[in-house]
């Protein structure tokens, strides 16, 4: 889930050298930044990070400020059953509410929720849960997607859902209707998509960039570059973004442009559908591989 209040980022340069937290390790980690004649040092430090039995390779995490509790998508690809996946529970502090929340969902990638449902793109169809109850009410096939991965849905129940593999924007109404919103290889591989300002922002995996397209026009801009296997999307207000890198980066973009500010690559840690809580300053990441949400406090001087 992407909507949450907007948080200020100074517009001045910023230079971050965050050091990663080692794989399997709950214990809080400080990361430090170089200080840079006429910057703002900001920091970072591990909050929480769940245990890896609970979660198998999860994919996306949404915080739902109402019940103060993050539903995680998972792939659960370390069995030999193909779509054997589930939607977990998890408190925002990181402790397992319910491990296997949903069952039956196939291969369960971008999740968002709105009126009391969590949407769930399952390769070519969106299943409908009922929160209160836990059980799937519908499932709605979109006919000629390939393979559905990022979602958002906006403040009229309209949900947008990413198309990777057939470089396109499916939109589904409240009553149901499906259309394509825009479809290009321009887009190349879209993965995760946040509808803002009447704009969708799309992280486009194949190009590496934060793209921006009108929903009026359909003009398409590049917000950022450089930006390997482009996945989750965070906004912060302000024209600033955070965007994820599935191979285990997160990218500060703004104006001045992108930079790296996390990588936890080499110790094999990915970093998937990004997800964010304004009010405790908290970047929780899904490490799909690496079986566990990790919780991040951004430190702003």
């Amino acid at each position: 889930m992407k909507k949450f209040s907007l948080l200020y980022f100074p517009a001045a340069v910023i230079s971050i050298l965050l050091f990663a937290c080692g794989q399997g390790t709950k214990s809080q980690q400080e990361s430090s930044s170089e200080l840079v004649p006429d910057s703002i040092q900001v920091s970072l430090s591990q909050v929480w990070a769940t245990d890896t039995i609970p979660l198998v390779t999860p994919e996306c995490a949404s915080y739902d400020a109402d019940e103060d509790v993050f539903y995680v998508s998972n792939l659960n690809r370390e069995n030999d059953v193909e779509d054997d996946g589930y939607i977990s529970m998890v408190n925002a502090d990181g402790s397992i509410k319910n491990a296997k929340w949903v069952e039956g969902v196939g291969a369960p990638l971008g999740n968002d929720f709105y009126d009391g449902h969590l949407y769930v793109n399952d390769k070519s169809t969106v299943i409908k849960i009922d929160i209160e109850t836990g059980k799937i009410v519908e499932k709605i096939q979109v006919e000629g997607a390939k393979r559905l991965n990022g979602i958002d849905i906006d403040g009229e129940g309209n949900i947008y859902s990413a198309d990777i593999d057939g470089n396109k924007i499916i939109k589904i109404t409240p009553e149901g209707e499906v259309s394509i919103v825009i479809e290009s290889e321009a887009l190349n591989k879209p993965n995760g998509v946040i509808v803002e300002d009447g704009n969708l922002l799309i992280a486009s995996s194949g190009g590496g960039k934060l793209l921006s397209v009108s929903l009026e026009t359909n003009e398409m801009t590049t917000l950022g570059e450089g930006i390997e296997r482009a996945d989750g999307i965070v906004p912060l207000g302000d024209g600033q973004y955070l965007v994820s890198s599935w191979t285990g980066l997160i990218h500060f973009v703004s104006e001045d442009g992108t930079r790296q500010i996390l990588d936890t690559k080499d110790q094999g840690i990915n970093a998937a559908d990004i997800t964010y809580i304004p009010k405790k300053d908290l970047l929780v990441i899904p490490t799909f591989n690496d079986n566990r949400l990790v919780a991040y406090k951004l430190n702003i001087p």
